[in-house]
Order: C-alpha cells, then sequence, then structure tokens
C-alpha cells in the first residue's frame, strides 16, 4: 500500500487497540479522538509493527496465485491479535480459529462458532486467503470488562477478535423497539417472517458474526479501503454471498428487517450522507450505525443479486495488492523511482 493508505491503516489499527487497551475517559458512542498515556500508545503501536509468521492461516498446498502474491507480502504487515482479552476465558476446540467465551455462554458460542466456520471456510475459497483470528462470546458481565462498545451485544470486530453476546442483547432490544414501530402492514410481514416471540430477531443478529469475520479477512492481509463505507460494504457483500450460497433459509431473515425499516423510516438517524459517516466513523450513535449499516446491506444484495458472489472476489482484488503490484502502481502512476522503494528499503543508508 501507498504511504498515504499505509499511514491510514496504521492510525486506524492504532487507534483501535488503544479504544481496546487503554479504557477512554468519554464513552459517548459518537466522540473524537480518545485520550490514552504515552506509555499505551508506545506499547500498541510496537505491537501493531510486530508481525509474526503463526498471524496468517495460509491454505494448503493447493494455493493459487492470488493467494501465493497476497501471503508473499505478509512481511508489508500483519494484524495484531489482542490475546489479552482471552485471559480467564473458556476455550472450545475443534475450530479454524480460536474460540474463547465466558463459562456461562458455551453452548450460543458453540452454534456461533459452527456457522462461523462454516463462513471461514466460505470466504477463505473464494478470497483464497484465511486469516488468525478469534471469536470471543461474552456474557455481559464479561463485557462490560472485555469490550470497548458500551451497547452490550454490538458485534465487532477489532485486532484480530470477533465480539459477540451470549446472551439476550440490548442490540436486540433496540431493534426490537424499531420493529414496534412499524405500521400494520409493515408489522405483519416482520411478524410473518421473525414471529412473535421475544427474542424473535436474535436470529438475525447471530448472522452478523459472518460480517465481523469479514472484517478480519481484509485486516489480515492487511490492506484499507479508501473509503470506511466501502470497508463496511464489502462486509455486508461477505454476509449476505454466504447466505445466500450457504444458508439460503436465512435470506429473509437477513434482509427483511433492514428493508422494511428503509421503505417505513422506523430509524431516526442524525444523519444520512456518507461525509458524516467517513467524518465520524466508527463513533456513530448506535441507531444511526444501525440505520447506515441497513442501507448497506440492501446495496450489497442489489450488487450481488446483479452480478453473482463473484464481486466479492473482485471488490477483493481491487484494493489487496502484493508488494509487486503495489510497486508496479507506484511506478506507472507516481514516478518510476518511486516504484524502486520496496525492493531498495533493505539498502540502509551509506551502505553500498
Amino acid at each position: 500500500m501507498g504511504l498515504h493508505r499505509f499511514c491510514r491503516w496504521l492510525h486506524f489499527v492504532i487507534r483501535q487497540q488503544i479504544r481496546d487497551t487503554c479504557p477512554p475517559t468519554d464513552t459517548r458512542p459518537v466522540s473524537g479522538t480518545r485520550s490514552g498515556s504515552s506509555k499505551c500508545l508506545a506499547d500498541v503501536g510496537r505491537q501493531v509493527l510486530i508481525g509474526k509468521e503463526e498471524n496468517v492461516v495460509p491454505r494448503e498446498n493447493d494455493s493459487n496465485d492470488a493467494e501465493a502474491a497476497i501471503c508473499a507480502d505478509m512481511g508489508t504487515g500483519r494484524a495484531v491479535m489482542d490475546v489479552a482479552k482471552h485471559d480467564g476465558l473458556a476455550s472450545l476446540s475443534g475450530y479454524p480459529f480460536e474460540v474463547r467465551t465466558s463459562a456461562s455462554t458455551r453452548e450460543q458460542a458453540g452454534r456461533l462458532a459452527d456457522r462461523c466456520a462454516k463462513a471461514y471456510s466460505y470466504l477463505g475459497e473464494m478470497l483464497a486467503f484465511r486469516p488468525r483470528c478469534a471469536l470471543v462470546v461474552l456474557n455481559r458481565a464479561d463485557w462490560s470488562e472485555r469490550a470497548s462498545n458500551p451497547l452490550y451485544g454490538m458485534p465487532y470486530y477489532s485486532a484480530g477478535n470477533l465480539f459477540l453476546a451470549g446472551e439476550p442483547a440490548d442490540l436486540i432490544a433496540r431493534l426490537e423497539e424499531v420493529a414496534r414501530s412499524a405500521p400494520p402492514p409493515a408489522a405483519q410481514e416482520l411478524d410473518e417472517v421473525y414471529g412473535t416471540g421475544a427474542d424473535r430477531l436474535a436470529p438475525f443478529a447471530d448472522l452478523l458474526i459472518v460480517h465481523e469475520l469479514a472484517h478480519a479477512f481484509h485486516d489480515g492481509v492487511p490492506f484499507v479501503f479508501p473509503r470506511s463505507w466501502l470497508m463496511e460494504l464489502f462486509a455486508n457483500m461477505a454476509l449476505y454471498a454466504f447466505v445466500i450460497a450457504k444458508e439460503p433459509d436465512q435470506s429473509l431473515q437477513l434482509e427483511t428487517l433492514p428493508r422494511v425499516a428503509l421503505e417505513n423510516c422506523l430509524l431516526n438517524p442524525v444523519a444520512h450522507d456518507l461525509r458524516y459517516f467517513e467524518a465520524f466513523y466508527p463513533y456513530i450513535e448506535p441507531l444511526t450505525y444501525v440505520w447506515y449499516q441497513f442501507r448497506l446491506t440492501m446495496m450489497a444484495k442489489g450488487l450481488i443479486d446483479a452480478a453473482g458472489p463473484g464481486v466479492l472476489r473482485r471488490l477483493w482484488d481491487a484494493f489487496a495488492l502484493s508488494d509487486e503490484q503495489l510497486a508496479g502502481v507506484l511506478g506507472d502512476r507516481v514516478h518510476p523511482a518511486a516504484g524502486q522503494w520496496l525492493a531498495s528499503w533493505d539498502e540502509l543508508p551509506g551502505e553500498g
């Protein structure tokens, strides 16, 4: 990646790790920068810049050229897993990624891990890459101590970890409030898909694990999309592609709530435009963030329905550049000398 994109990526990863490692003094969902000690910043920066080979889980010997290029590029940077979040949690074995869970949420963690494993295999085959990551399923008490998002059950990815709730979540309660505000025809449609039970939207929320897993894929290379909304669109495309390919019976669970909420203006976001999203991401008021994600979900559905699941790979290929590809871009679009930056990096000043 170019210097500007690398700096954006490094800033994003350090910001995410500071948010998890150094408790902020202001926990409001929409905010600017968050404070942390200089020692914490130095420690996090050091963790980000030290890559290890075990941070990447390659495919078997049948890897294709695209995968080989990506894996060969891993020396330029690697996602860092914050294993401190795993301390004291139970472990579930038998998955291609780590699974950590609160003792009281083992059963839900197993169900989520089963779906995550299917999605890991599906996306790994499509994108020719498999990242190192961990699924972290927490009860309410552990969430308050380990998760950086104050809304219990708002799934998110950070530093190699996929955080999900193992108990009835605040997110589901918020979504149920939205659903209950629907006018009669829309309410009937929601009832036909989700039923009328107290936790009827839990299956919808459980699907979001695939969205978070998709973030682990692009973070594991790593590369940065030129816009935050495009990164989130990629994750929603991954989710929708997986559902229609591997769990088609869940497609109505995934798409009905976003569509009905948007068509009937059930959410009242504080903003609608992408400039706001870029300016405040990821510190956006929760239901406004949900509105943006619903829009992106329907965009993902429209694109994949029109072009097929393979469009996800084309979006990936547009930004996951190997060192050789990056050198070509720099040489062609910046200056021939820029194309030699990577190759000449190890030639220290004053040598040769």
